[in-house]
């Protein structure tokens, strides 16, 4: 019973926090941006603009360099969600890894072996690991807009 109640305590959390940024008309989500995030405003003359958001206050947005942009002139808001470089170079580095385990403990060994399996396992494990991670970097990670504030 108590693991249920665990479970539907997770699935409801792990909905609200994905639903906790979606598109909205409430500003207060727009006053929630961090300093220095990377934003994209369309106005209300159709105009885009995009810059790191210097301030927000419950009137305007100050975006770039020192672009002042009111409250009642903003039509959307949406935030640059980065790519996925970081996670790219951790696969890469344990696909690496379990490749060079697996070429060590394969390739070494044996009677007239200069090295046990555990030594070629041990050498080649952090090899191939470093240039999975290298491989992983440097895939093509694309970024994405994420809509915050949609004007009513």
């Amino acid at each position: 019973m108590c693991i249920r109640r665990w479970s539907l305590f997770v699935a409801i959390l792990v909905t609200l926090s994905s639903i906790s940024f979606a598109q909205t008309s409430d500003w207060a989500i727009v006053r929630q941006l961090a300093l220095g995030k990377k934003v994209q405003v369309e106005t209300a003359d159709g105009r885009s603009r995009v810059g790191k958001v210097k301030a927000i206050t419950e009137d305007e947005l100050r975006i770039g360099k020192d672009e002042l942009i009111q409250r009642r002139d903003v039509q959307r808001v949406r935030l640059w969600s980065s790519g996925h470089h970081g996670r790219n170079t951790l696969i890469g580095l344990g696909v690496g890894a379990g490749v060079g385990v697996g070429f060590g403990v394969g390739a070494c060994g044996g009677k007239d072996a200069w090295f046990s399996r555990g030594q070629c396992a041990a050498v080649s494990a952090p090899l191939f690991g470093g240039i999975g991670a290298g491989i992983g970097a440097l895939l093509p990670s694309r970024g994405k807009w994420q809509d915050v504030y949609q004007a009513k």
